[in-house]
């Protein structure tokens, strides 16, 4: 007995956590990047007392905070972002949790292609899609309302695409349902059919296997989804903006937008009122913590995690015509009007004379600031993606496996990011490249854009390597380490194996959202680092609405042959078995 206990006691004090080593790597790494990520939002706090005007030196005071708060236009901006986030995931969630496992655990016809559908929907431009929406069910002139003005039986019946539920429809079909779907994939796949044999064997039905079992083991991941949903509701900005404006149906995020570009404009009053959505992201953290705390929801252990897929019957083939219906009204049609658009003469105008040509994608590769945006989109994408999954993969594994308070900072402030919609935190990101020695080099460049977009990324990244380390047991990990291994070596040839479908999920969430992503790169681009999403915008509002649905459609296709390529290699990892 004593030879079987002597050597995990040796490797023990050979082989200490890494994370535990004093000094730097221990104590200074995680407060150094805890600090870097929370300075934006510390910069914002500060700025929102300074009462002084521009052409003044600073002053603080509380009149910007007493002003946001009087005002009854803000308290029902804040009613309708709290009532637009709770419709939206309390309708998105049931329905995503529904398709996830279809994809996952059954034998659903067309799942690869459903999933693959779901991951272009959540990376489909909102600002040309949302105009697609605009011509098929506008009131006045969408399509679909003169399609039904010319049937008898159905000529009073017409959509109204502005308002509330406008909103609420344009999110579930694009990013409301498709993200957490691709959020759930990874950790659905890896809950081993033998947990699910354990309670069927005990007489459960299928229905109760999956609601008292497969979902109840998921909680972290699920609670995850939840909370990453209801703060992507209340950072929506431009759906809001083009479909309320028109009805005056004004959000949390259109009034701060209000009050930044007024002129004058009010970046102290907009910047006190921002930390409502700190106020109501620290609660939700914390319900989530409070939700897991003390309990274990390991999936993966030394038996692995092999899955046999649920054998729906003749229920499959309604399953997968359900979800390509799904598709094809949610996505095919507005982007069918999106491409559409590219080619007419003048966007949504179908009664001028020879209303299509192509002289719009013409002038557009001919522009010099196009190739320009491809090349700088590019870059900032790639760097950003690599960087972001190296970074925070060792960020996870610090709050996962060590427990010091440096690692539970790390863990809280990994949210400030998110802490301020789009613009705001960009507004953070100037000052803070403002105030460093380095603003030269910062500021208006691709090095500043890379390294807003990293910092941007914190959130989700960190979180969903979280969940992904929690998921593996420390088994596997002490396994390597009593055959020999380093640290380093057990952390790449086992941990980082089992998380390779986070990996990719990190690493293509980034890549493809520095793509599109507007309100981080607004305040930070200079004409010579400009990328793609912010010369669409531009292209958008500025009478040359065809060019920016030609770039819409160009991302579009540029992410889809993206996910084609990573199929191979990230979704296969994802179906490996340990």
């Amino acid at each position: 007995m004593a030879t079987l206990t002597a050597p995990p006691l040796a490797l023990r004090r050979r082989w200490p956590g890494p994370f535990r080593l004093r000094g730097l790597v221990g104590h200074g790494a995680p407060l150094l990047w805890t600090i870097v990520v929370a300075l934006p939002l510390i910069l914002l706090i500060v700025n929102s007392f300074n009462v002084a005007s521009a052409s003044q030196s600073t002053r603080f005071g509380l009149g910007n905070w007493q002003q946001a708060f009087a005002d009854q236009a803000t308290v029902g901006a804040l009613l309708n972002s709290l009532s637009l986030a709770l419709v939206r995931t309390g309708i998105a969630i049931p329905i995503a949790l529904l398709m996830t496992w279809l994809i996952t655990r059954t034998d659903m016809p067309g799942r690869s292609l459903v999933e693959l559908l779901f991951w272009l929907s959540i990376f489909t431009p909102l600002l040309p899609l949302t105009i697609g929406w605009i011509l098929l069910l506008d009131p006045r002139f969408g399509l679909v309302n003169q399609a039904l003005a010319q049937i008898p039986l159905l000529s009073e019946l017409h959509f109204n695409l502005y308002g509330f539920w406008g909103i609420s429809w344009v999110y579930l079909a694009s990013t409301a349902i498709g993200y957490p779907v691709v959020l759930l994939t990874p950790a659905f796949r890896r809950v081993g059919a033998a947990i699910e044999d354990a309670g069927r064997l005990c007489g459960a039905t299928l229905l109760q296997t999956t609601l008292r079992i497969t979902f109840p083991i998921l909680a972290p991941v699920i609670l995850l989804v939840i909370l990453i949903s209801l703060v992507f509701s209340f950072q929506g900005f431009e759906v809001e903006l083009l479909l309320g404006e028109p009805v005056r149906f004004y959000v949390y995020s259109t009034r701060i937008y209000d009050l930044v570009t007024n002129q004058p404009s009010n970046v102290g009053e907009a910047t006190a009122l921002a930390f409502i959505f700190v106020a109501w992201l620290m609660g939700l953290a914390l319900l989530y913590r409070r939700l897991l705390r003390g309990k274990s929801y390991t999936t993966v252990t030394g038996s692995g995690y092999a899955v046999r897929p649920v054998r729906l019957g003749r229920w499959r083939w309604v399953a997968g015509g359900s979800c390509l219906a799904y598709f094809v009204i949610a996505l095919g049609a507005p982007f069918s009007l999106l491409v559409v658009g590219s080619f007419m003469r003048l966007y949504g105008f179908f009664q001028v004379p020879h209303p299509f040509t192509t002289v719009h994608w013409q002038g557009l590769f001919q522009d010099p600031a196009f190739l320009s945006g491809v090349r700088n989109s590019l870059l900032i994408a790639v760097a950003s993606s690599l960087i972001v999954v190296v970074v925070y993969s060792a960020i996870a594994y610090v709050i996962v496996r060590q427990r010091t308070w440096p690692a539970r900072a790390s863990e809280m402030f990994a949210w400030s990011p998110w802490a301020l919609p789009g613009i705001l935190m960009s507004l953070g990101f100037l000052w803070m490249f403002l105030l460093t020695p380095a603003r030269t080099v910062l500021y208006g460049s691709l090095l500043g854009l890379i390294v807003a977009f990293i910092i941007r990324g914190s959130p989700l990244s960190t979180q969903l390597f979280k969940t992904g380390l929690q998921q593996i047991g420390r088994e596997l990990e002490e396994a390597g380490r009593m055959c020999g291994a380093s640290w380093g070596r057990a952390y790449r040839r086992i941990l980082l194996r089992l998380l390779a479908p986070t990996a990719v999920t990190v690493g293509l969430l980034t890549f493809l959202h520095t793509l599109y992503d507007i309100p981080t790169a607004v305040l930070l681009y200079s004409p010579a680092s400009r990328p793609l999403s912010i010369l669409m915008l531009e292209y958008s509002f500025s009478g040359a609405r065809e060019r920016g649905a030609a770039i819409g459609v160009l991302i579009t296709v540029f992410v889809t042959i993206v996910l084609l390529l990573s199929r191979g290699f990230g979704y296969r990892l994802s179906r490996e078995q340990v």
